[in-house]
């Protein structure tokens, strides 16, 4: 059964940027207003996190939020441990946030979560005097009030976005200048919402540098751009799935966000900005239109990898349709997601048929490669991922639309379903 991707979709508000807007706006001397706000469970984890600490929201209409800001780092202290649930995001930002409380406070997370390495946000805070102790490298996490944040130079090994958005709210509170310096450019969300919310934030080649707040930021008034990495699942599909004609309007394309697109271009994929408008001065977004192409393999960097690291598994299933071979470098990264989607994504792709191996910390996919619907799926963990991963495979194999989805799905985009039956069209 063949399918088609046609039609206009308007996706969820930005994940990324909605969990640093909750966070910004809970410090901030003011009301917050957050519109497009997504309805996935991490968002609801950020939201719920913050309540406990003494943030007050008001929720007026659908996708909307008005964050009460405390004007500080002031902190209610609750009596129960603050869970993270299956949300890595929450939990390396609002450790940088809560970097120095007034009194002691546990972070807890699902069995996911807490298998998940939390000491590469937590030994840089501890240089800034945080006062935090893992259990064994994981959640659960006790962090004790210190005698005061002192500005550092952090020097990161490991690409990580939200590693150093967790700095950077830490160095809000520290003395002196903190700096944070990675092997590349990640994304840069937090960066240009504490420039809008008035902080002394400033980058220089791949080294940020944040001062110690001498007021409290300024409130935020955002409309949350559609997600990148779930765009990826649609404009993946729309470029395989001959027939397809594919609209995404307001779209993130901040540059950071959007590595997989230079990728695909590469490939020879087939699409273009019909509209590019600045509606508010914090993310560029746009109108993307998608259209079926025939793709040839490439060499996927290092930097480019970490760029995209969420949109690598989509990727995978794209060179399996690509003509020659792919290599992707620096795979490892995605072993200590939700899952180890490395090797997730191998156990879909060859379940289907393909052509995957890997090579060191590499993968090497040779195509294209007539995908096929496995007698018997591999088992997968409970990974949004992964389980979009399966559904666009499915799909560029013939198979049939699922009537429902894994739970998963829930954490990042609920609507997947209800999305896949206006989208898809059998051709």
């Amino acid at each position: 059964m063949a399918h088609a991707i046609q039609g206009r979709l308007r996706l969820p508000g930005d994940k990324s940027i909605a969990h640093r807007a909750l966070m910004i706006g809970a410090v901030a001397a003011g009301d917050s207003t957050i519109d497009h706000l997504p309805d996935g469970a991490d968002v609801t984890t950020t939201i719920a996190a913050l309540a406990a600490l003494g943030v007050a929201f008001e929720q007026p209409t659908a996708g909307q939020i008005i964050v009460h800001g405390r004007a500080g780092f002031d902190w209610a202290i609750p009596a129960e441990p603050l869970a993270m649930n299956n949300s890595g995001t929450t939990t390396r930002l609002l450790l940088g946030l809560l970097a120095n409380p007034a009194g002691p406070l546990m972070l807890t997370g699902d069995q996911s979560l807490s298998q998940r390495p939390m000491d590469r946000i937590t030994d840089p805070l501890r240089l800034l005097g945080a006062q935090m102790a893992t259990t064994a490298g994981h959640l659960p996490i006790r962090i004790q009030p210190t005698a005061g944040l002192q500005g550092a130079a952090i020097h990161l090994t490991v690409a990580s976005a939200q590693v150093k958005s967790g700095i950077l709210f830490a160095g809000l509170q520290a003395a002196g200048e903190t700096t944070v310096t990675g092997p590349v450019h990640t994304r840069d969300h937090t960066e240009r919402l504490l420039a809008v919310a008035g902080a002394a934030i400033s980058r220089t080649g791949l080294t940020v540098h944040i001062q110690p707040l001498t007021r409290p930021l300024q409130p935020l008034h955002i409309d949350l751009a559609s997600d990148f990495s779930t765009a990826a699942f649609w404009i993946i599909l729309a470029t395989l799935l001959p027939q397809s004609q594919l609209m995404l309007p307001g779209l993130s394309l901040n540059p950071t966000r959007t590595t997989l697109l230079d990728i695909l271009a590469r490939m020879g994929g087939d699409f273009q900005v019909v509209d590019f408008a600045r509606t508010q001065t914090v993310e560029p977004q746009g109108t993307l239109a998608v259209h079926p192409a025939g793709l040839t393999g490439t060499t996927v960097t290092a930097t480019e990898s970490a760029q995209a690291i969420d949109e690598l598994p989509l990727l995978a299933l794209a060179a399996t349709q690509a003509a020659g071979t792919t290599t992707i470098h620096h795979i490892n990264e995605l072993r200590v997601k939700e899952s180890d989607r490395a090797a997730n994504t191998e156990a879909i792709l060859r379940a289907c048929g393909a052509a995957i191996t890997t090579s060191g910390d590499d993968w090497v996919i040779t195509g294209p490669t007539a995908l096929h619907i496995p007698v018997h799926w591999p088992k997968l963990p409970p990974d949004h991922r992964m389980t979009m991963l399966q559904v666009a495979a499915a799909l560029v194999a013939g198979g049939t639309v699922p009537d429902h989805v894994a739970a998963a799905v829930a954490v990042s985009y609920p609507e997947l379903l209800n999305d896949l039956r206006k989208l898809v069209r059998t051709v």
